[in-house]
């Protein structure tokens, strides 16, 4: 764990019109055959949105307690700046007292398109045809999300839409009560996610290009 008596610096606040152009360039993990890298939201709508945690679906089927508790950890330290991390209207950078700097951006909620069948509920009318849905879906983020749902929040994410569709997100949408929070990291896929494919990770969204997620040090 990172933070035991947390303390946090800001380095540096980024506004959203640079946060945005900042999530234009997150690749994929998977390159193109040539070695170029593919940049799925490089022309998609990019907003800011507040949201209800009923408005997105997770994709996930854990949440690490450790991780949890250190969103609640840091939302306590930032709140003296003023800056409460479920309702960030762009990013900051960050350092805390071991000199671990990353940056703190919204959860990402992306669109995704989905080709559904509708199941019918008792007393319902059976459709045979398939009909294709676009569901919004926490691409990153998703502790920050399960945070606010503890607390009875809302949320603000960066909206994503219009991604390119030839590299759809690599898991299903699921329900929130499927989610548990554990220890570790569950060993199995199945214990993870619904992934879509086998070869899933070549379409995960590499958002460690910006500096989020594990903090980057800055000393030895």
């Amino acid at each position: 764990m990172f933070f035991e008596i947390m303390k946090i610096d800001i380095l540096k606040k980024i506004d959203f019109d640079e946060l945005e152009r900042m999530v234009r360039g997150v690749p994929l993990l998977k390159k193109r055959e040539d070695g170029s890298n593919v940049y799925v939201y490089e022309n998609a709508d990019i907003s800011l949105r507040e949201l209800g945690v009923n408005d997105v679906n997770p994709t996930s089927f854990y949440v690490i307690g450790e991780n949890l508790q250190t969103q609640r950890d840091l939302r306590k330290a930032l709140s003296s700046h003023g800056v409460d991390i479920l309702h960030l209207e762009g990013a900051y950078e960050i350092k805390n007292e071991r000199g671990h700097v990353w940056t703190l951006m919204p959860p990402v909620v992306e669109v995704a398109e989905r080709e559904v069948f509708y199941v019918p509920q008792d007393g319902e009318i059976e459709y045979l045809d398939k009909v294709k849905l676009n569901v919004p879906i926490i691409n990153d983020g998703m502790h920050r999300a399960f945070l606010a749902r503890e607390l009875g929040e809302s949320f603000n994410a960066v909206y994503v839409s219009g991604a390119l569709s030839d590299f759809p997100f690599y898991a299903h949408p699921n329900s929130w009560d499927k989610i548990k929070e554990v220890v570790e990291v569950p060993a199995t896929k199945v214990e993870k996610k619904f992934y879509s494919r086998e070869d899933c990770y070549g379409l995960y969204r590499d958002f460690g290009v910006l500096g989020c997620g594990a903090p980057r040090g800055t000393s030895k």
